[in-house]
């Protein structure tokens, strides 16, 4: 929710001085149209079928509006796919209550049909309107539970923050009350962005959840100057009833040396953790990747780490270095909407392998740029490039989403303006690699129009417009579905689509 905000006001005061809506399932015209190969109808043997999921046409594909409730904004959509039943799909977003003051609460939906129609579940229950929650994710677990995490927290100076998992055993139509998997009262620790994973393999593991998320503590947390983000752990191994005790597991390298106000003389801790996503390979070994960033200096690149556990998150690793990253953090000049360069992590659920992928801010413009690791995150490829518009002209490419299907197929979504001129409009595209992230395929333009991301645009504690930090994607070995939000009917709404999938040859 607030990701290193003393870096983003450093950030934003060097940026200072260089400075529709369709019905379910139908298609509209737009402006360019691609035109991937129609794929022939297909039933999924575990359900039924929506009326253009089995059969869609060449490209415009149809974009289906998710919110219908009076909710006056969404934004950072998650979103998770049935390993059993590809028709089954369970999202959530921020449902602003009042976007004049920047609060909120996460709200659900789920679609039984393949995304085709959607059930809008309304605000997770538990929590009262005076209680923030915010930064949710969704995962299933063996036995038909849906699970949901949010962070919560009371928008006052000495206000409880906390970390909450939600479970439904009715496949996402409901959830029950909140389990607490941390909390404080005091005000001076603030959990930020956490994230859930389910161990669905058949070893030792399986049906344990795990949590992790930034543990936010120290001198200044809510403003510029030295705060630690350590990188917090906590699973539960009874179907979510209860959770243990924290764990800080961001470990020390000797490439973990920033020095910034408040830190021991010649650490090495990696202790400015943010954007950690746990994924369970085959096995049941559990990796998080998250990036270490210097929360002041600029110049200072930030790194994407990744430690694992091969013993259900008892013990841990020393991190290892993924990659080293140009950072997307402020904004994009001219725009007022905030970015980061938050990773998007995925597994290959057959074979373990590995997938990182950011945005990164190049001279002109920022790229989307994956690598990939087969021996469980020891060692990691050369990043390779996945949108395909010429190089440096000026379009930003920011707020990827990866997802690898059973088959292999990575696809990766992202916010793009290449489309607009001025590279003001956004628009969401799809690149897919049908072979383990080497090279990507012709991009799909999955929006049926360009959106404005000023309108109706939410603006944050640093008087920055909001349009998330973040969307979502799922994928299975017929379709992909991203999962966003989008201003084209006036107000920031949330949007999927069904893209017939790439197929392995």
């Amino acid at each position: 929710m607030r990701y290193s905000f003393q870096r983003l006001l450093f950030s934003l005061f060097a940026v200072s001085l260089l400075i529709t809506g369709l019905a379910a399932c139908n298609n509209s015209p737009v402006n360019i149209t691609p035109t991937p190969t129609p794929v022939p109808f297909y039933t999924f043997p575990t359900g039924g079928s929506c009326v253009k999921l089995g059969a869609h046409p060449q490209a415009p594909y149809a974009n289906i509006r998710v919110s219908h409730d009076s909710y006056l904004a969404h934004s950072e959509p998650m979103l998770a796919e049935d390993p059993n039943n590809p028709l089954h799909l369970v999202g959530g977003s921020k449902f602003f209550t009042d976007p004049a003051h920047y609060r909120f609460q996460i709200g659900y939906y789920t679609s039984f049909d393949g995304g085709c129609t959607w059930t809008d579940g309304g605000i997770l229950p538990g929590f009262d309107k005076t209680i923030l929650t915010s930064d949710p994710t969704f995962a299933f677990g063996p036995n038909n539970r849906v699970y949901a995490s949010v962070l919560d927290s009371v928008p006052s100076l000495n206000g409880e923050s906390g970390i909450d998992v939600f479970t439904s055993t009715d496949g996402g139509k409901t959830f029950a009350a909140p389990v607490k998997v941390y909390s404080n009262a005091t005000g001076r620790i603030f959990n930020d962005k956490p994230w859930i994973g389910v161990d669905n393999t058949h070893g030792p593991y399986r049906g344990n959840i795990y949590m992790v998320w930034s543990y936010d503590h120290g001198a200044s947390c809510d403003g510029a100057g030295f705060c630690q983000q350590e990188l917090a752990f906590s699973r539960s191994t009874n179907g979510g009833k209860s959770f243990s005790p924290v764990q800080l597991i961001e470990g020390k390298a000797s490439f973990c040396t920033d020095r910034v106000p408040g830190r021991q003389v010649g650490s090495t801790a990696c202790d400015e953790a943010l954007g950690a996503i746990p994924v369970v390979e085959p096995d049941g070994t559990i990796a998080v990747a998250f990036a270490y960033e210097d929360p002041i200096d600029f110049s200072v690149p930030t790194r994407l780490l990744v430690v694992t556990s091969s013993d259900g998150g008892k013990t841990w690793t020393q991190p290892v270095l993924a990659a080293t990253i140009h950072d997307t953090i402020g904004v994009f000049p001219p725009e007022k909407y905030r970015t980061a360069s938050l990773p998007t992590f995925a597994c290959d659920p057959r074979t373990g392998q590995l997938y990182l992928a950011w945005a990164d801010k190049g001279k002109r413009d920022a790229d989307i740029l994956l690598t990939t690791s087969k021996d469980s995150g020891q060692t990691w490829s050369t990043p390779v490039r996945v949108n395909d518009d010429p190089v440096g002209n000026g379009a930003n490419q920011f707020q990827p989403q990866l997802a690898v299907a059973p088959d292999g197929v990575v696809s990766v979504s992202f916010f793009d303006t290449r489309i607009d001129p001025q590279h003001k409009l956004i628009d969401v595209y799809l690149g897919q690699s049908i072979d383990q992230g080497r090279s990507f395929l012709k991009n799909i333009r999955v929006t049926t129009q360009s959106w404005d991301p000023a309108v109706d645009a939410p603006v944050d504690e640093n008087g920055l417009q909001f349009i998330g930090d973040y969307q979502g994607l799922s994928s299975d070995d017929h379709f992909v579905h991203p999962f966003w939000n989008d201003t084209r009917t006036g107000r920031q709404e949330i949007f999927t689509a069904a893209i017939p999938s790439a197929e392995l040859k």
